[in-house]
């Protein structure tokens, strides 16, 4: 059961969180550096999968889902982490993005007196958190994970590289084992011409 929550991006945020690369992360399960990207596309994962990546992590079932919080980027201690701060983050997209907050308040169907209150917010109602991100076009993931769909997105850039790579590596093998024909083949061809000139010289000396 995943609580409705995307179990791949949910492990990438822990791992990002706690600092460990997706490569020691393979390591430490015991499988290739694809094998880890593909449990990380993955939205669901069976009980016994998330347990054992639990124990790797060092975290419990039940903290893997209920953990929804950011890095804290300075002043923090090593392993802490934060509760992202639901009016914060809207505050930060609405700079980043040089939004309008006069017409994201139309947008979002409010008055800017109430949208201000929700700055003010530690963690949205699930009405108000689609409205924002409808208003932000973005999905609810992109709101609560900062970082979390685009690390994704690299790690299958990341692959595709990998997966083009391994391609032309196969690609040029398959390139040496014609030439490796050919030039057997063409060796086979001589072999005969030369086994059926020595017949003809074996003839030769038979018939004289």
């Amino acid at each position: 059961m995943s609580r409705l929550i995307h179990m791949g991006q949910r492990l990438k945020q822990i791992l990002k969180q706690k600092k460990i690369k997706i490569v020691d992360f393979a390591d430490l399960a015991g499988f290739t550096n694809q094998i880890a990207h593909y449990h990380l596309r993955k939205s669901d994962m069976k009980r016994r999968t998330l347990e054992k990546f639990c124990e790797l992590i060092n975290v419990t079932p039940e903290e893997f889902y209920e953990w929804n919080s950011v890095p804290v980027n300075s002043g923090d201690k090593a392993g802490e982490h934060t509760v992202l701060h639901h009016g914060s983050r809207l505050m930060e997209l609405i700079g980043e993005r040089g939004l309008n907050k006069t017409r994201l308040a139309k947008r979002l169907g409010m008055s800017r007196r109430t949208m201000y209150n929700l700055f003010e917010k530690e963690v949205f109602g699930a009405e108000e958190l689609e409205r924002v991100s409808r208003a932000l076009e973005m999905t609810t993931a992109g709101f609560l994970y900062p970082g979390v769909l685009e690390d994704a997105r690299q790690a299958d850039n990341d692959e595709m590289l990998a997966m083009r790579e391994k391609y032309y590596k196969l690609l040029e093998e398959h390139n040496q084992l014609l030439k490796s024909y050919s030039s057997l083949k063409e060796a086979l061809e001589l072999a005969k011409k030369d086994i059926i000139q020595l017949r003809k010289q074996v003839r030769s000396k038979k018939s004289t």
